[in-house]
């Protein structure tokens, strides 16, 4: 199981109110090249990998609180389908596309290079601490 890296500036931005998990569109990143923490939106990702030859493969993100104290972000598994050959990638993250320059939440290491030729799939589990479909869990003073 891929462990979460959460970007440095998420945090802030989630206190500065930048991140509406009820009604924002939270989007998947595909890339070749290791995203770094420090890094702010999308834009500052190298090696994107484009949609065009993709299709689904975009998290609905959902929010509930556990008790008085935590709040959780989960999604179910996103299938992405090759359309035609996609180019090697190997991380995968969230960004919100509804804020201001796209900014970046957490991305994951598969580990191994992913190749997809036309029609084949690839699905991603967000299970974050061996709960299935948990993104991350934001409680006091923690994000994990």
């Amino acid at each position: 199981m891929a462990t979460i890296n959460i970007f440095n500036d998420f945090a802030e931005q989630l206190a500065k109110g930048v991140h509406n998990f009820g009604t924002d569109t939270i989007k998947l990143f595909l890339s070749s090249t290791a995203p770094t923490a420090d890094m702010d939106e999308a834009a500052d990702l190298t090696g994107q990998i484009a949609y065009t030859n993709v299709s689904g493969g975009q998290p609905t993100v959902t929010i509930a609180v556990s008790d008085a104290t935590d709040t959780v972000l989960s999604s179910d598994a996103v299938v992405i389908t090759a359309t035609d050959t996609v180019p090697t990638f190997r991380y995968y993250g969230l960004y919100n596309d509804t804020s201001t320059g796209d900014k970046l939440i957490c991305w994951w290491d598969h580990g191994s290079n992913v190749d997809l030729a036309a029609t084949e799939t690839f699905t991603i589990n967000f299970n974050n601490d061996a709960t299935a479909g948990t993104i991350m869990t934001i409680g006091q003073g923690t994000i994990t």
